[in-house]
């Protein structure tokens, strides 16, 4: 009886985490992501120097910079916004950047509606650490 009680309470906890976000933002890797998804035009360091950026109408941004043209700190906020679509980013021609939150919640890779959303966290977590310092 003492094994079931203990198998049972394991599996409540490891429903619980699994439930959550943090869950989701364990399973997916902003380095990643990024690789896969921007650096084709951002650069695989982004600095806004990807294999497309040249076709671009305009040039995308050194994503390294955005702590230091915010008084040195990091926009997290903003950066979701613009990932996710929630702000538009001009610079791709007549078309913006795409809404990776509608990119993301269509892949087969994303696990549930809120998997998304972490994926586009892990994303801006990863960008923190690219910024350049002073």
């Amino acid at each position: 009886m003492r094994t079931f009680g203990f198998l049972a309470t394991a599996c409540l906890v490891g429903l619980a985490s699994a439930g959550g976000a943090g869950a989701w933002a364990q399973a997916y890797s902003g380095q990643a992501d990024f690789q896969t998804y921007c650096a084709s035009c951002h650069g695989a360091t982004a600095k806004g120097d990807g294999t497309l950026a040249g076709s671009l109408a305009k040039r995308p941004p050194d994503l390294t910079k955005l702590a230091l043209r915010n008084d040195g700190k990091y926009p997290s906020d903003v950066v979701l916004k613009s990932i996710d679509g929630r702000e538009p980013v001009t610079g791709h021609g007549k078309t913006d950047m795409p809404a990776w939150i509608d990119v993301f919640a269509k892949s087969s890779e994303s696990e549930g509606p809120g998997a998304a959303k972490a994926r586009i966290e892990a994303l801006v977590k990863y960008l923190e650490t690219l910024q350049e310092k002073r």
